[in-house]
Parts: structure tokens; sequence; C-alpha cells
């Protein structure tokens, strides 16, 4: 989805670009330069704008969910996950009732987290939902792209992860931080 599908929905449905704003926590300036560009949005973004229209079926109604898998390195980093929505691989179908809000699926990037996830695992992530402590987690960076890695905490201004090959604490700035989405499941 990009920022200037956005304008076709505001207009079909009669809402507000402020009230979009409001829904996903921004500045009605920010949701005006996004619907006159032809941005993709991130991963995140799209979930928040197809909550504000309600462009799912409810999950009463669904067997099943179509889930949007990213995995193509980014560019520069080979543990770098790509999360424009130009930057998916494929789609798998997942039972509605096994998930939780908006989902999104992450091909494991390069080796860093071996052998607790394997290069070409698929880690199904719910978008916005903080990880437990030690729990597997995808951090979506304000660059676009994204980090598998494991939540050890926040503090200070910042967030810590850990890989396994080679073990390592990784150390980010909460500012250069989009959102930390928890991995709930493998397949």
């Amino acid at each position: 989805m990009k920022g200037s599908d956005i304008k076709a929905l505001l207009q079909r449905s009669g809402k507000k670009q402020v009230a979009l704003a409001a829904h996903m926590g921004v500045s009605p300036f920010v949701i005006s330069r996004l619907v006159n560009s032809d941005r993709e949005l991130t991963p995140s973004e799209a979930a928040q704008v197809e909550a504000f229209f309600d462009l799912r079926a409810p999950v009463a109604e669904r067997t099943s969910i179509r889930v949007p898998v990213y995995g193509y390195a980014a560019a520069g980093d080979d543990d770098r996950v790509a999360m424009a929505s130009d930057q998916i691989l494929d789609h798998i179908e997942l039972p509605a009732g096994l998930l939780r809000g908006d989902v999104i699926a992450i091909r494991v990037v390069g080796d860093s987290m071996e052998p607790r996830l394997f290069s070409g695992e698929t880690v199904v992530v719910s978008l916005n939902v903080t990880p437990t402590r030690f729990g597997d987690c995808v951090v979506e960076l304000k660059d676009g792209t994204g980090l598998v890695k494991q939540y050890r905490g926040r503090r200070d201004g910042y967030i810590f992860l850990w890989q396994y090959n080679p073990e390592k604490e990784i150390r980010l700035l909460e500012t250069d931080i989009k959102a930390i989405h928890a991995a709930t499941m493998r397949r």
C-alpha cells in the first residue's frame, strides 16, 4: 500500500485525515505528507491504516488469514530484512484462531540467531506487541529495515537485544526504532 492509496480510501469512506492522524498517533501534517506521496507504507503503518478503514473481515468470518512474508536482505547488511510493502517475498495462510491482532511473517536472513533461529526459517510476528524478556522479536527501524533478535529489555533510552552467532549484545537507541514486535511462532 502506498501513501497515495490513502487519499482514495479517505474519499470513499468520508473519514478525515485528522481522524487518521489521531488513530496512528501522529500529527495531521505527517498524514498530509504521506497522503500526497508515493512512498510505500511500512508493515506497521499499513496495519494501522487497514484497521482505521476496517479493511479486514471480522475474525469470526475467516478460517485462515493470508499473511505477508518479508525476507529480502536489506542492502549493505546481511542481518537486516527490508520491510517496505514492495519487499514482500510471499504470503502464507495461517489459521485465524491462532492469531491475535495484526501479524506479518519474516523469513530469517543470515546466521546471527543460530542455533535459535536459522536462515530461511519463518517467524510469525504480532505487530506492535512488546516481546517478553528473552523472547524473540523483530525490531523495525526508522530506515525501513528490521532485525530479528532476542529482546533483553529497555533502559536509559536504549533497547537491548541479543544475538547468538557470534554471541553479543546489541544496543540500539530508542530514537532509531519505529516499533518492536513480538515473534509469536515459527513456521
